[in-house]
């Protein structure tokens, strides 16, 4: 695995947490949900390291023909497909991406209109999370295209989103309302079901229209070490969705929830990505390095941002 495609791989990942967070912040303000008082300063602090991921985004853009194979090459695709996937019109609609979301996630966390700003956020945020994946996963297989993917995926991402924070608010020492939590457990019970139909939705779409071009995206992903990670992504999320299911769990049971989740996110995220060349030494080294950059910066920033410890701690 080559430099770039570590790096790669960490931004879709960090990128996707920080993208879900603001979903889950904004539902959480739209709805008045009183689920996101515990999470609401872990979720924001994700958000907030969107500027970080916009300077990795810079980098990436140096190696834009190493990950996309139609960025040196046009690939006999459609006119008007090929001139959508242009590198200088890619790179363009990338920024784009990330600088709304950082305005989104500063907006959201300076305002007083919370309502207001989540609405209009959500309605921007939609586009932008269906497009990024279109272009930032779907196109590194520029022949497939499926209609479900970007929802599917963003789904993942808030899933991710979720289940990290849940698992960072259990880590802390501050309580959460019992009430405050079971509705957070079902929150992330609804984001694992959710997920999963809208993949075997997509699947089963694509088994019954039996098209050559439309199945060779799964017969890719279909090897022996495919198969295990998809088999190992999936068992993880059926006992994360196990443990869940039971109303009024324990603060244990979220915690392995939590965890189970996200471990199913990224097992899957890798089955869906499918990394090119093995995994050396450089490569595993510069995705810690990228990833303690990013926890130390969103440590940095849950330092100066408020706990909301006093509402998480009451009973809605």
């Amino acid at each position: 695995m080559s430099a770039m495609e570590a790096l790669y791989i960490v931004f879709v990942a960090l990128a996707g947490i920080a993208m879900g967070s603001l979903v889950v912040l904004m539902i959480g303000h739209l709805m008045n949900e009183h689920w996101l008082a515990p999470v609401r300063s872990e979720a924001e602090a994700a958000a907030l390291t969107l500027p970080l991921l916009l300077l990795l985004g810079l980098v990436l853009a140096f190696g834009l023909g190493e990950l996309f194979p139609w960025a040196n090459d046009p690939l006999n695709l459609p006119s008007a497909r090929a001139s959508y996937l242009s590198p200088a019109f890619f790179m363009i609609r990338s920024a784009a991406y990330l600088l709304i979301c950082t305005g989104l996630a500063y907006w959201l966390t300076h305002t007083h209109d919370l309502r207001r700003a989540s609405a209009i956020g959500l309605a921007l945020l939609t586009p932008v999370m269906t497009f990024s994946a279109y272009d930032w996963v779907l196109s590194r297989e520029p022949h497939w295209w499926s209609s479900l993917f970007g929802l599917a995926f963003g789904l993942g991402q808030v899933l991710a989103a979720l289940a990290s924070a849940i698992l960072i608010t259990l880590l802390k020492t501050e309580p959460a309302s019992p009430k405050r939590m079971a509705s957070l457990e079902r929150a992330l019970l609804t984001l694992l079901l959710l997920t999963a139909w809208t993949w075997f939705a997509q699947f089963l779409i694509v088994w019954l229209a039996n098209l050559p071009h439309e199945v060779a995206w799964y017969l890719g992903r279909s090897g022996d070490g495919n198969l295990t990670l998809l088999g190992t992504s999936y068992a993880l999320m059926l006992a994360a969705i196990v443990i869940l299911v039971p109303s009024g769990v324990s603060r244990m049971a979220m915690l392995i929830g939590s965890a189970l989740a996200l471990l199913h996110h990224t097992t899957h995220m890798l089955w869906v990505l499918q990394p090119r060349g093995g995994l050396s030494w450089l490569a595993l080294g510069l995705i810690f390095t990228v990833a303690a950059l990013w926890i130390g910066v969103y440590g940095a920033i849950m330092r100066v941002r408020p706990t909301y410890a006093e509402e998480a701690a009451e009973e809605p």
